[in-house]
C-alpha cells in the first residue's frame, strides 16, 4: 500500500460513495487509475466500505468503552468475546488491559447484563468501564444526535449499505423497487440527516502498515477547548467524552510510527491533560458495526 493508495483511502473514510471521477480529481490520477486502485484494495479485502447506522436509530444508545484483565493468553479469549453481537469491536493491545471492546446496548439495564456476561467469560479477570456522554469523531460511525424517522425502505436501503457500503443505485433500487433517481434521494437524505455514516475502513491495523494507539485521558475543568483541539488533529480516528476512570478517549491511526509519537506528544502538552495513558491495538479481532435487527421503529 503506497502514499497514493493510503490518500485514497483517507478520502474514502470522508464519504465512502466518492465516485471514481471524484477521487481521480481529488489525488490527480486519471479516472482509470483511480477506479484500478479502489477496486484492487476493496477486492484484496485491504479496504471495506460500509454504512455505520447511528446507534440511536439501532435501538442502541447505550455506550460503553471496556478494557478486559486477562489471565494467560488473551486470543481465545478476544474470540469468544467478538462472537457477541452487542460487541461491534475487539482488539488485543499492549498495556494494562490484554482486550479493549466497545459495546452497544439498548439501555443502562441491557449494558450491566452484558457486562456481568463479559466478566464469565474464561480467562477474564477483571473489566474496566467508561461510558460514553458523547461520541465526538469516529472514523467512520455518525456522530451527534439524529430525530429523522426511517421508515421500511429506508430500512431496507440501510441493510443493504450496512454490507456494502458502495452499492450502486441501480442495484439499491432493485432491491427495493424504486427508481435510481427516488433511492439517491432517500440515501443523500438519510446521510445528510445522520442516520448512517459511509466510509472506508482499514483491515487489520498494523497488517498494511498502519497502526492504532487509544489514549485515555483525565483533564481538568471544562475539556470543550481541549476536545477542540483534539479534533483536529490529522491523527485522531476517534474521540468521545466518557464516564469512569478517564474523562476522554481518543484514537490515533497512522500509517507512520512516528508520526503516532508526534501525535501523542502533541495530546500530552496540550493545556488541560493531566495524565494520557496509552495503548497500542495489535491486532483487530473484530470491527463489524451492522445489525442484522436493523428495522423502521414500531408507531402504536
Amino acid at each position: 500500500m503506497d502514499e497514493t493508495d493510503q490518500a485514497i483511502i483517507r478520502l474514502l473514510q470522508t464519504d465512502g460513495r466518492l465516485g471514481h471521477r471524484e477521487v481521480a480529481e481529488a489525488i490527480g490520477l486519471s479516472r482509470s487509475a483511480a477506479a484500478g486502485r479502489i477496486n484492487r484494495l476493496i477486492e484484496t479485502g485491504q479496504v471495506v466500505v460500509h454504512g455505520v447506522v447511528h446507534p440511536s436509530v439501532l435501538g442502541r444508545a447505550s455506550l460503553a468503552h471496556v478494557g478486559l484483565v486477562v489471565r494467560g493468553p488473551a486470543e481465545p479469549v478476544a474470540r469468544l468475546v467478538a462472537e457477541r453481537e452487542d460487541c461491534p469491536f475487539v482488539s488485543l493491545t499492549s498495556g494494562p488491559h490484554s482486550i479493549v471492546a466497545e459495546l452497544r446496548t439498548s439501555s443502562a439495564e441491557e449494558l450491566d447484563r452484558a457486562l456481568t456476561a463479559l466478566r464469565s467469560v474464561p480467562g477474564v479477570q477483571g473489566v474496566d468501564t467508561l461510558s460514553y456522554i458523547e461520541v465526538m469523531r469516529d472514523v467512520i460511525g455518525p456522530v451527534g444526535d439524529t430525530d429523522h424517522q426511517i421508515d421500511e425502505i429506508d430500512a431496507a436501503l440501510l441493510r443493504v449499505l450496512q454490507t456494502d457500503g458502495r452499492a450502486s443505485y441501480v442495484e439499491l433500487a432493485d432491491h427495493v423497487q424504486l427508481t435510481p433517481a427516488g433511492v439517491r434521494k432517500r440515501v443523500i437524505r438519510l446521510m445528510d440527516s445522520g442516520v448512517v455514516r459511509i466510509g472506508a475502513l482499514v483491515r487489520q491495523p498494523g497488517r498494511d502498515g498502519q497502526a492504532a494507539m487509544g489514549i485515555g485521558l483525565r483533564v481538568s475543568g471544562d475539556p470543550q477547548d481541549l476536545l477542540d483541539r483534539l479534533h483536529e488533529l490529522p491523527q485522531a480516528s476517534f474521540l468521545a467524552r466518557t464516564l469512569g476512570r478517564y474523562d476522554l478517549i481518543l484514537t490515533l491511526r497512522s500509517y507512520d510510527l512516528g508520526e503516532l509519537l508526534a501525535g501523542l506528544e502533541q495530546v500530552r502538552g496540550l493545556p488541560g491533560v493531566n495524565q494520557a495513558d496509552s495503548w497500542m491495538h495489535l491486532q483487530v479481532v473484530k470491527e463489524t458495526y451492522a445489525f442484522e435487527g436493523l428495522a423502521p421503529p414500531q408507531h402504536g
